[in-house]
Parts: C-alpha cells; sequence; structure tokens
C-alpha cells in the first residue's frame, strides 16, 4: 500500500521537484529551508492517504479497497445474482467506492467487486431521500480497457472507468463549448482502475447543449485517452 501512495504522491509533486537536486525523496534535510514547505506538504499528503478511506488530489481521489464500506446485504444480493447471469466469479465480496449527489435529495453509489479473470464488477444504486433504493445500470468487465464510458437516462448520468493509472482527471466537453471537470475515483487492487460517475445538469440535456467528448488526462495535462458521448435520444 505504502508503493502506491508513494508513486501517487512522486506523479502530483515531481513537477515542483528540482532537477539539479540529488536528494532522495525521503531525505528532508533541515538545512534546505527554502524548500521545506514541499517536505511537509508531502508528509502532510502521506499521513492523510495512510489513514483515511478517501483523500482528494487534484481532479484525482485516491481509494483503498479494503477500507471502502461493504454492501448491505440488499446490493450483495444484486452482485450475487448479477453473478449467476454473467458467471463473472466474484473474488470479494461489494464495496461501496464513490458517492455522488444527484438532485432531488437522491445520491448515486457505485459498488464494485473483484472477480477472479482480474476485472471486477460495478452496480450503481440510487439512494433516495425517503430510503428507498433502485438499480441504475451494471457491468461485468474482464481486465479493463484504457476507458470505458456509458450513458444511462433515469436519471441522465454519465458513467464509467479508467484503467491508466497515469491519469489522473477527466475533462468534459459539451456541443455549446462549456467544458467542466470531473473527479476520478482511483480504487487500490485488487481493482486497480479509475471510476467515475456524473449527474448531468438539465441544461447540458438539451440539443445543442449535451456532452461530447469525455478526455482523461494526466496531471501535467497530456491527454491519455478520449471517448465521444453517445446515447442521448435524437432531438
Amino acid at each position: 500500500m505504502i508503493d502506491v501512495v508513494d508513486r501517487e504522491l512522486r506523479e502530483r509533486f515531481d513537477p515542483l521537484v528540482d532537477r539539479v537536486d540529488d536528494s532522495d525523496w525521503a531525505d528532508v534535510r533541515p538545512r534546505r529551508r527554502p524548500r521545506a514547505w514541499i517536505a511537509i506538504a508531502a508528509a502532510l499528503a502521506l499521513a492523510v492517504v495512510v489513514t483515511a478511506p478517501a483523500v482528494g488530489l487534484p481532479g484525482r481521489i485516491v481509494r483503498l479497497f479494503e477500507d471502502a464500506p461493504p454492501a448491505p446485504p440488499q446490493v450483495a444480493r444484486s452482485f450475487s445474482e448479477f453473478d449467476q447471469i454473467v458467471s463473472s466469479d466474484l473474488a470479494g465480496p461489494p464495496r461501496g467506492v464513490l458517492e455522488t449527489a444527484i438532485g432531488r435529495g437522491e445520491t448515486a453509489i457505485l459498488w464494485v467487486a473483484p472477480t477472479t479473470a482480474g476485472g471486477f464488477c460495478s452496480l450503481v444504486k440510487l439512494q433516495h431521500a425517503d430510503g428507498s433504493s433502485e438499480g441504475a445500470g451494471g457491468e461485468c468487465d474482464p481486465p479493463p480497457a484504457p476507458l470505458s464510458v456509458d450513458v444511462s437516462l433515469r436519471p441522465v448520468l454519465i458513467r464509467g472507468y479508467v484503467s491508466e493509472r497515469a491519469a489522473s482527471g477527466l475533462e468534459l466537453d459539451f456541443q455549446d463549448g462549456a467544458t467542466t471537470s470531473i473527479p476520478l475515483v482511483w480504487v487500490s487492487e485488487p481493482v486497480a482502475t479509475g471510476f467515475f460517475v456524473y449527474s448531468v445538469p438539465r441544461a447540458h440535456r438539451l440539443a445543442g447543449h449535451r456532452p461530447q467528448t469525455l478526455t482523461v488526462r494526466s496531471s501535467d495535462g497530456h491527454e491519455i485517452a478520449h471517448a465521444e458521448i453517445h446515447g442521448f435520444p435524437l432531438p
């Protein structure tokens, strides 16, 4: 786990490193006072990653799968039924790795379970204000593709996953030229995949304003992958 965290922090703080300096990542010397704040920031970030189930980084959240909340019985039952249909051979119980508000007192929760083939099964559940819940899409995937995007219309969600470890965030472009960022939740082993769920605002569900392209970017802004958004009804 520490190796994963260390790699994440190296990627995040790499642009701040003095290339002339040959000191080690952990070599923090009191005499280097001008750059002491960098070492302090790195140490604090490491402490937060290790002790918290999820930690915010610019555009990317790292979640430790074993610390994510286990699924309640009704969700676990849905996975069990799903497993029987697609013969996915789950390797462990599902856990909640992502939660986002979608309006009207509703919350979308993404549950994920690893499979013995090295992939995963995922299921989005809508939690209503009255305590009831319903499914909003699910899938079982082999070892994941670089980028997968799905659109659901009730509610209007864009969801999917990214398998590229260098992915730091998502950029969604709309038909009218608007752009927004979507957080990417990176889930540790045995899943080792980044997930996203985005609730499309009402103003961007109309023809001429709809989502058009989703781009995956690294921490330095370079494009890693992109996909056209399909699945909205014709105007």
